[in-house]
C-alpha cells in the first residue's frame, strides 16, 4: 500500500513537470494567453499571404530587378514617413485608438486593391510605351526599370504597402501591445509560446494557398480568395485585440480593488 501511494504521488509530479515544460500557463492566464496568441497568429497569417502576393505581382509585371529598386526608393521613404506619423499619433491618441488607426488602413487598402484598383488597372495605369516616352524614350538601364514600375504602379504600390505591413504588424501591432500588458513573470512563459503560435500561421496560410487560392480559374479569382483570407485575418486581429484589452482592463480593475 505504501508503494502504491508513492507511485500515485509521483504521477501528479511527473504530470506537473511535463505541463511546465510544454504549456506553463495556468488558471486565468490561459484565456489571456490564447487571446493574445490569436492576435499573433492572424498577424503572421496576413503577413504571409500579402508577402507572397506582393512578390508575385512585382516579379511578373515589373521584373525581379524592380524589387531592389522599390525597397530603396519606395519602402524606405514610406517606412520613415510612417515612423514619423506614428510617433505623432502616439502622443495624441490613447492606446486602443492608436492600434486601430495603425492596423485598419492596411486591410482597407488590401481590400480596395482587390475590389477597385486591380479590376481597373488598365484604365488608371499608363502603357509601357507611354511611361518610356515620358522618361525620355530610354529602354535600357535604370530608366527601363522605372518605366516598368511606372506602367505597373498599382502593383508597386501594393508591394510597398505590404512591405510596410510586414515591418509594422509584428513589431508595433503585436509586440508593443504584448510588452504593455504582459508582466515580466508571465513574459518568461508566454513569449516562447507566442512564437510557436506564430509559427503555425505560415503553415495554415500555405495550405490555404495550395488547396484553395491557387485552384482559381485565373489570377483575378485567386486574388479574390487571397483577399478574403487577409480581410478575415484583419477582422480577427481587431476582435481579439478588443477582447484582450477588455480582459486586461478587467484584471487591472480587480487588482486595484
Amino acid at each position: 500500500k505504501a508503494a502504491t501511494a508513492e507511485v500515485k504521488a509521483a504521477e501528479p509530479a511527473k504530470s506537473s513537470k511535463f505541463r511546465d515544460a510544454v504549456f506553463p500557463i495556468y488558471g486565468d492566464e490561459v484565456k489571456k494567453f490564447l487571446l493574445m496568441g490569436a492576435i499573433k497568429f492572424f498577424v503572421i497569417m496576413a503577413l504571409t499571404l500579402t508577402r507572397d502576393l506582393k512578390d508575385t505581382l512585382v516579379v511578373t509585371q515589373c521584373g525581379a530587378e524592380a524589387i531592389a529598386f522599390l525597397k530603396i526608393y519606395g519602402v524606405l521613404p514610406a517606412a520613415t514617413s510612417f515612423i514619423a506619423l506614428y510617433s505623432k499619433m502616439s502622443s495624441v491618441m490613447e492606446k486602443r485608438q492608436l492600434f486601430y488607426t495603425t492596423c485598419i488602413p492596411f486591410f482597407v487598402f488590401f481590400l480596395a486593391y482587390d475590389l477597385i484598383i486591380y479590376p481597373n488597372k488598365d484604365i488608371i495605369q499608363p502603357t509601357l510605351e507611354t511611361a518610356t516616352a515620358l522618361l525620355g524614350g530610354t529602354k535600357s538601364g535604370a530608366l527601363e526599370i522605372v518605366a516598368k514600375i511606372f506602367s505597373n504602379w498599382t502593383s508597386a504600390l501594393y508591394f510597398v504597402i505590404a512591405e510596410l505591413y510586414s515591418s509594422v504588424s509584428v513589431g508595433i501591432l503585436f509586440w508593443q501591445f504584448a510588452n504593455d500588458v504582459v508582466p515580466i513573470d508571465e513574459a518568461k512563459r508566454f513569449y516562447p509560446l507566442f512564437s510557436q503560435m506564430g509559427g503555425l500561421a505560415p503553415i495554415v496560410a500555405g495550405q490555404y494557398v495550395a488547396k484553395f487560392a491557387s485552384q482559381a480559374s485565373d489570377f483575378g479569382a485567386s486574388l479574390h480568395r487571397l483577399t478574403y483570407a487577409v480581410t478575415f485575418a484583419g477582422i480577427m486581429i481587431c476582435v481579439f485585440y478588443s477582447l484582450s484589452s477588455s480582459l486586461v482592463e478587467k484584471d487591472d480593475s480587480s487588482t486595484r480593488k
